[in-house]
């Protein structure tokens, strides 16, 4: 699957939310020193998108591949449904996986759910123009290379951030050490 911007966000918190949303404040502990960060002002209800707008966000969740990340979606979330019962009911196993593959034809029809909430938030960010900017951006050459391409360069780009925050945590770790030790304690 392909995992993009929203998408990427959606499908990571998907199993949290249908679990029943304390697991995703349990994922990560606390830190016990968090730096500050700035917090978005409580704002207010940004107006409705117009239907033109819909429509254009629809287009563009077409043209920018996010539409498509959604996939298999669906079909995990009836797999997990009905894998739920399995542990109480390992002798059903077969017939489980019979009743989730029945079912999914029946939900494939809700995908489109997905994509208007998904559109409705690119509308709600975005005016007319910008999208239409946007659509003209991917309909380019350009613009489907990046929407090719985008996925290796995600891959590349989170290794290379994995490898780097390895190297910057053991500098911390030293760092931390060091300042410590000219306190007068050696950790």
């Amino acid at each position: 699957m392909r995992l993009i911007g929203a998408g990427l966000a959606a499908v990571i918190l998907a199993p949290a939310i249908l679990a029943g949303g304390p697991a995703i404040a349990q994922q990560q502990p606390a830190a016990p020193f968090q730096l500050a960060q700035a917090t978005p002002a409580a704002g207010a209800k940004a107006p409705e998108p117009s239907a033109n707008q819909l429509k254009l966000a629809r287009e563009l969740l077409s043209a920018n591949g996010e539409a498509s990340s959604f996939d298999s979606l669906i079909p995990g979330i009836i797999d997990q449904a009905a894998g739920s019962f399995v542990q109480a009911n390992p002798d059903l196993i077969r017939d489980l996986r019979e009743v989730a593959k029945s079912l999914a034809p029946e939900y494939e029809a809700r995908r489109a759910e997905i994509t208007d909430i998904l559109a409705r938030a690119y509308a709600s960010q975005f005016s007319e123009t910008e999208l239409n900017d946007l659509l003209t951006f991917y309909r380019s050459a350009v613009g489907r290379k990046f929407v090719e391409r985008r996925q290796q360069v995600l891959d590349d780009g989170l290794r290379g951030i994995q490898a780097w925050s390895s190297r910057f945590s053991r500098e911390m770790e030293g760092r931390v050490r060091d300042e410590m030790k000219k306190r007068g304690f050696t950790i």
